[in-house]
């Protein structure tokens, strides 16, 4: 079995509205980036990554124009073999940042194409451990005002959630707790809440915060200072006020293992578009579970799904603002804070890419 041909398209989706977090600002798009391997055989892989607006086109050119001459003819069954390959041919440009995101393209089709040959879903070829994935929603944004951040949540817990996220990261510590405490107050009692800084503090801006936020008693909080702070992390560990969730901006198995080592984070939190894909984010987990730790998710929750129902010590995966459900075929659904990855062959997603030409950059 060899690799064939290799595609790759960049598009941009608006939001339905703006979102913002404190590290990224306004968002009111973001790149799809989708890549296309199909065997000798004619079966085709599709693997995609969601990326900040205007930086699609950056990793697309990566994979056209770094990994596309090295993968043609290679055997696609070896993920292990090839992911390395791409890592060696782009390590000097960087490790990391769009070279992991590219890779994750890459990897994501490769292990696509896998379960399809193999005629089972991706869940299952991953190990398969349980399939129904607690979730929570993630799309209650730094922008919204106090009234509208309260709509939204009850918005959530009609579509069947049963945790909701929101962000931190305001003018002042005042205005964060004031939004905290009246999401708690709104929310019932059995409704599990997170909050997420998105880097917002410094490590002594994050101690005050820490020492307020412990009444609110959240799941975690997110990304409360920058991400490669690793003795940062450790140290508002040991406070011993509120859980630590960290890692969506992590972006190589060797950083992950620096946050862990330094007994900094209580959830770890791989997102496969930023770490390298799937074949990493699965080591990763293990490395979390090797430690006693849960992991988490960030984004693309299509394919996350089918991860954490792979892991024994799978937690929370993240609903994410950055949806491709007006594109896709089987969205998944919530039932009771639950939900399911697909039974179908590969991840099982279809795109209509009838409907994205118009959205197409290049």
């Amino acid at each position: 079995m060899k690799i064939s041909e290799i595609q790759i398209k960049t598009y941009k989706i608006p939001l339905p509205e703006p979102v913002e977090a404190y590290a990224a600002g306004i968002m009111k798009a973001f790149d799809l980036v989708i890549c296309k391997i199909t065997n000798d055989d004619g079966i085709e892989g599709v693997g995609y990554i969601t990326v900040h607006e205007n930086q699609g086109l950056a990793i697309s050119e990566i994979i056209k124009n770094s990994f596309k001459n090295i993968l043609i003819n290679q055997d696609p069954r070896y993920i292990e073999y090839l992911w390395q390959l791409m890592w060696k041919n782009v390590h000097y440009a960087g490790r990391g940042a769009p070279v992991s995101f590219a890779i994750a393209a890459v990897d994501v089709a490769l292990w696509d194409l896998k379960g399809k040959c193999l005629k089972e879903p991706l869940w299952s070829i991953l190990g398969g451990h349980s399939k129904k994935v607690l979730c929570y929603a993630g799309n209650i944004d730094l922008n919204f005002s106090k009234e509208k951040l309260l709509t939204e949540a009850s918005k959530c817990l009609n579509e069947g959630f049963k945790a909701i996220k929101m962000r931190l990261g305001r003018q002042s510590l005042k205005e964060d707790l004031d939004r905290l405490e009246s999401m708690r107050n709104h929310l019932p009692d059995e409704i599990a809440l997170m909050a997420d800084a998105n880097e917002a503090w410094r490590v002594d801006q994050a101690v005050k915060a820490f020492n307020e936020i412990e009444k609110f008693n959240l799941v975690w909080i997110e990304e409360p200072i920058k991400p490669d702070d690793f003795s940062g992390y450790k140290l508002l560990k040991s406070l011993g006020k509120v859980p630590i969730a960290a890692g969506e901006n992590l972006h190589t198995m060797s950083e992950f293992n620096f946050l862990i080592n330094a007994l900094g984070v209580d959830f770890v939190e791989p997102d496969l578009t930023t770490c390298g894909g799937i074949t990493p984010f699965m080591k990763i987990a293990k490395l979390s579970e090797i430690n006693n730790l849960p992991v988490i998710s960030h984004g693309v929750h299509e394919l996350h799904s089918h991860l954490l129902s792979a892991c024994p010590n799978a937690s929370y995966m993240e609903f994410h603002a950055w949806r491709v459900d007006d594109f896709i075929d089987g969205k998944l659904s919530i039932e009771n804070g639950f939900t399911s990855p697909s039974d179908k062959p590969g991840h099982g997603i279809t795109f209509d890419f009838e409907k994205l030409n118009s959205y197409a950059i290049k």
